[in-house]
């Protein structure tokens, strides 16, 4: 396909489907070796082998698999070009009836997945004075959903926690940037072809994106055509944050 990531060393997080396996599956095309990981090993271990990357299990909520999954990357090829901290997962609850077990699950693997992933390729990076990380997100980061307060939330702790992230670690070569998709027909998505049609026609641009058109995004963060870009959240989303429709039959 090209040549944009010819010989980078790069992770994957998340990458048994939807925007990981794009990801693994883009990055691979342009020409880099790819390390796919996921804490579903079937899926993960099935992408990686379709794709021609390696995988690796991790659950990206325990900080020392997260610190093995780099640590273990570095040993074996002496580097860490780019770290796509994707993992995540998603909860409608509401507010009032939220419980718990999904706001924790949401802490580990969104929030803490995502630090943990900056943290350990940070160090790794910041040490061989180069390298790129890109944190998904969620335009849900910035304009949140009535009903999914605390998913809104750990996707905004994501873009603020990568800016600050970004300025620490410019000065040492590492860029750190997001990316916040819109709505994306992803395993996230009930396969409901009267709730598909609803995504399509709320979105400006007349239908939902799929995970291919976000992986785009990710790989220019990645890139080095990108190299003058940190601390930036690339919001992908089909103008669905740009503003609100005119209002029909309104002067």
């Amino acid at each position: 396909m090209g040549n944009r990531m010819q010989d980078k060393i790069v992770i994957v997080t998340g990458a048994a489907s939807g925007l990981g396996k794009a990801t693994v599956e883009l990055m691979i095309a342009e020409g880099a070796t790819v390390v796919a990981a996921d804490v579903n090993a079937e899926a993960g271990a099935a992408v990686a082998a379709a794709a021609g990357a390696e995988f690796v299990q991790t659950d990206v909520a325990d900080s020392a698999a997260v610190d093995s999954l780099v640590s273990g990357v570095v040993e074996r090829y002496g580097r860490l070009d780019v770290m796509v901290n994707n993992a995540g997962v998603f909860g409608g609850s509401n507010l009032i009836d939220a419980p718990n077990e999904e706001v924790d699950r949401m802490v580990g693997v969104n929030i803490l997945g995502a630090f943990y992933g900056t943290r350990a390729a940070g160090r790794v990076m910041a040490a061989q004075g180069s390298g790129a990380i890109v944190n998904t997100a969620s335009n849900g980061g910035s304009l949140p959903t009535e009903g999914m307060a605390f998913y809104s939330g750990s996707k905004a702790a994501v873009i603020g926690m990568s800016k600050a992230c970004a300025i620490e670690l410019a000065p040492k070569g590492v860029r750190v940037n997001t990316l916040s998709p819109g709505t994306m027909l992803s395993g996230m998505v009930p396969p409901d072809p009267e709730f598909i049609k609803v995504l399509h026609g709320i979105q400006p641009i007349g239908y939902a994106a799929n995970p291919a058109q976000m992986a785009t995004g990710i790989l220019y963060l990645a890139s080095d055509e990108a190299n003058y870009v940190t601390g930036h959240d690339l919001v992908v989303d089909g103008g669905a944050t740009a503003g609100r429709p005119a209002i029909k039959g309104a002067k």
